[in-house]
């Protein structure tokens, strides 16, 4: 089980990349923001939203390389932090897989999405 440090410390390295305003928002904070678990659950809610709007961004021959590396993801993420945030995830990624993504804003999510996944991988303590 992760330390509560790491949570904390992966929880703001999430927050820090703010969702993008699109077509539609993703889930809603809760009130008590200040309280490390929920905002973990929140910044993977985000995550996951993010990682959904960037696949409507990929083109067909790219789409199987995004999903395997999403589906990646949500393995990590089960690992590190257990199923249920690992569904939390999953389930904001099929959200945001429902939201068109005007072509003009995809350079925006595309680059949005890999640097969140560079910061959860060194956040991890993995390089690639």
């Amino acid at each position: 089980m992760p330390s509560m440090r790491f949570l904390t410390a992966l929880a703001a390295t999430l927050v820090a990349c703010s969702p993008l305003a699109m077509a539609a928002d993703p889930p809603a904070a809760p009130a008590d923001a200040a309280d490390p678990e929920a905002e973990l659950d929140e910044s993977l809610k985000r995550f996951g939203y993010l990682a959904g709007l960037a696949r409507g961004c990929v083109v067909a021959e790219q789409r199987v390389d995004f999903e395997r590396e999403a589906l990646d993801l949500h393995g990590a993420i089960g690992r590190l932090f257990g199923t249920d945030r690992s569904f939390l995830f999953a389930s904001a990624f099929g959200y945001g897989t429902t939201v068109s993504v005007e072509t003009k804003d995809c350079e925006k999510v595309v680059r949005s999405y890999e640097e969140r996944v560079a910061k959860f991988r060194v956040g991890r303590g993995g390089a690639g």
